[in-house]
């Protein structure tokens, strides 16, 4: 006996995609940990981009620099696929171990049950 699988795909994407960002370390990893609750995984390692950079004068004599960054990664989320396994069913007619009869219908039967009850739970 072995057992048969149909895929059911969505309509809609497969995947989704966005990328986080914000301006601090700490805020990032907050809604990271957020997104990892709802499904959503990241990918690669953050960056760090810098978006901002003014040089601070007193007259003419360069005091400091201010430099605002940016954090960010990116994160996806895989949508999950439905899967109906059914038995793929056969007996041996007059114990003839070489011949193999398919029971079709009873497969069909097995594969509209399990798929009305995917349905009706959805």
């Amino acid at each position: 006996m072995c057992l048969c699988n149909v895929y059911l795909y969505p309509k809609s994407k497969q995947m989704e995609y966005k990328i986080l960002s914000s301006r601090s370390p700490e805020e990032l990893t907050r809604k990271v940990n957020e997104h990892i609750t709802d499904g959503w995984k990241p990918v690669g390692n953050h960056s760090v981009v810098e978006i901002h950079r003014q040089n601070r004068y007193s007259g003419t004599q360069h005091m400091d620099t201010r430099i605002e960054v940016e954090y960010s990664i990116s994160m996806v989320k895989e949508v999950k696929f439905d899967t109906i396994e059914v038995d793929v069913a056969f007996y041996h007619p007059l114990d003839d171990e070489e011949n193999k009869v398919y029971d079709e219908e009873g497969m069909r039967e097995e594969f509209n049950y399990k798929l009305s009850n995917l349905i009706n739970n959805k």
